[in-house]
């Protein structure tokens, strides 16, 4: 069976939701669109979140607040198209 990934770009980031983890890079500004890795995965969600205007619900797991998140941005970047 194949793997289903979720990705999103916001905020000079990109986000990558796997079925075993969560990667982050930066993106660089330069214009070469090299990605750096971010270690600090939960603090740039959070940055991110309160951008997006998502609040944290705590009844669900940090990985479907990340998916939350990741569809909300798609949603959002649909909408203006």
């Amino acid at each position: 069976m194949a793997t289903v990934k979720r990705t999103a770009i916001a905020g000079g980031y990109f986000l990558e939701l796997g079925s075993k983890d969560i990667e982050i890079y930066s993106i660089a500004t330069d214009g070469s669109g090299a990605l750096k890795r971010i270690d600090d995965v939960q603090g740039t969600i959070r940055q991110l979140s309160e951008a997006a205007g998502i609040e944290r619900d705590y009844n669900m797991s940090f990985r479907q607040h990340v998916a939350r998140l990741i569809q909300h941005i798609n949603g959002k970047e649909n909408k203006n198209q």
